[in-house]
């Protein structure tokens, strides 16, 4: 199932379940949209976390949240082992293999003091570019 908006009628743009990306690779500029923020808990609205490249740093990417208070500050930076073989992206593979991990409320802790995971459910991913070039600077 894809859902799709369209931007001032000119162009539409598709969301994807993430649960249906299950070996895909994700780009700078991509963007992965939460059902509600990690930091407010299931009464917020859906949350927009852009994947971004840190320049200064040896092949890094980011997830940047878009909009709102917390707007321009990283959600967290992906460690080296989600990025796939030779190429600076994001792998859904990971994503699904390491959620519980890395996408947690903020607020909650569970009985043993960690955070309690979000669920995926309801997390859609939006393509939005292509293959970062290989540049030599």
């Amino acid at each position: 199932m894809t859902e799709t908006w369209s931007s001032r009628g000119i162009s539409t743009r598709r969301w994807t379940p993430l649960a249906d990306l299950r070996d895909t690779s994700l780009w700078r500029g991509d963007v992965i949209r939460l059902p509600h923020h990690p930091e407010i808990g299931p009464d917020s609205r859906p949350v927009d976390l852009l994947i971004y490249e840190l320049w200064g740093y040896d092949q890094k990417l980011g997830l940047m949240i878009t909009k709102g208070y917390k707007a321009g500050m990283p959600l967290f930076y992906a460690p080296k082992e989600s990025q796939g073989e030779g190429k600076l992206s994001l792998e859904t593979s990971w994503l699904h293999a390491n959620w519980n991990k890395w996408f947690v409320y903020n607020y909650e802790l569970d009985e043993n003091e960690n955070p309690v995971p979000m669920p995926m459910t309801g997390t859609l991913v939006r393509r939005n570019s292509r293959p970062a070039p290989r540049l030599n600077v």
